[in-house]
């Protein structure tokens, strides 16, 4: 029994870490790596795992900081639940920020610089930037595309250059998405006293707004110096970004974001093989 209930325990902390929100980071992360040029066994690893302690502790954090609101809309989660206490969630976020950041020190200072200023954004966001109006929207869109960033970290300042395109179209694509969000939870958010940007600006002006961040990552996306087979699939991504700008206008904010999610899972797509075709993995 005692065996039981630790194994339930251990599930919760694995849990509150929504490891596959980390792994799709921790995959953008490495990404970022391959277009820097290479994917060695150790800078391979260390990233993967400092991308995905990191994610996982900002998710942490944020459940710590939501845990009043998550008591009443998602009772289930692990710290309202009961299933982990409030003061172990503060401290294993902590915990997972700093082996996060100790990993990405052993790749280099660079990785380093970036873990410990995303670590402090997470940190922040969860705290305080949320609940401000486009800031938190900015921070989140941020975090999404510095992935790319720190995977190319591991190669220098040319592995950061290499990812300047990677990083502006998903900051691009996540703040269409973060505003489409917003507008979609604007009935429960006005219940909430929340102040976010449809509520402030108004649904339409928001809309636009999301709408030209979408049309900015469509027209971006053709600049990235990655050859043919990369326009060939970034193309299709495009398409999904349209059809998002074509929901977002017609008033389908949850269609709007649906369809930046699978653009943005096809630009992935898109930078991976590119990165393979870099390296000479397969020929085309």
């Amino acid at each position: 029994m005692l065996e039981a209930a630790g194994a339930y325990g251990l599930r919760a902390y694995w849990e509150i870490l929504r490891p596959f929100n980390c792994m799709m980071a921790a995959a953008a992360a490495i990404i970022g790596l391959a277009i820097a040029g290479g994917l060695d066994p150790v800078s391979t690893a260390l990233i993967f795992l400092a991308v995905f302690l990191i994610t996982g502790a900002g998710n942490a954090i944020n459940d710590y900081y939501d845990r009043e609101i998550d008591a009443i809309n998602r009772p289930a989660r692990p710290i309202p639940s009961g299933r982990i206490s409030v003061g172990a969630a503060f401290n294993y976020s902590l915990a997972l920020f700093a082996v996060g950041c100790i990993l990405a020190g052993l790749v280099n200072q660079i990785c380093l610089a970036v873990a410990a200023f995303n670590s402090a954004l997470l940190f922040l966001y969860a705290r305080n930037l949320k609940a401000t109006p486009l800031a938190g929207n900015i921070c989140v869109a941020f975090l999404t595309g510095s992935t790319f960033l720190f995977g190319g970290a591991a190669a220098g300042l040319q592995g950061l250059q290499a990812n300047q395109i990677p990083f502006m179209l998903s900051f691009l694509v996540s703040m269409s998405r973060e505003i489409a969000k917003d507008i979609e939870d604007m009935a429960g958010d006005l219940q909430g006293g929340a102040q976010t940007l449809p509520i402030m600006a108004g649904e339409r002006a928001s809309a636009a707004l999301a709408a030209a961040f979408a049309l900015a990552a469509v027209v971006l996306g053709f600049f990235a110096p990655f050859g043919r087979v990369y326009l060939v699939i970034v193309a299709v991504a495009d398409l999904f970004f349209l059809i998002s700008v074509m929901k977002i206008a017609r008033g389908d904010a949850t269609g709007s974001q649906k369809a930046l999610k699978k653009g943005m899972a096809v630009a992935l797509v898109a930078f991976l093989a590119a990165a393979l075709l870099q390296m000479n993995l397969f020929w085309i």
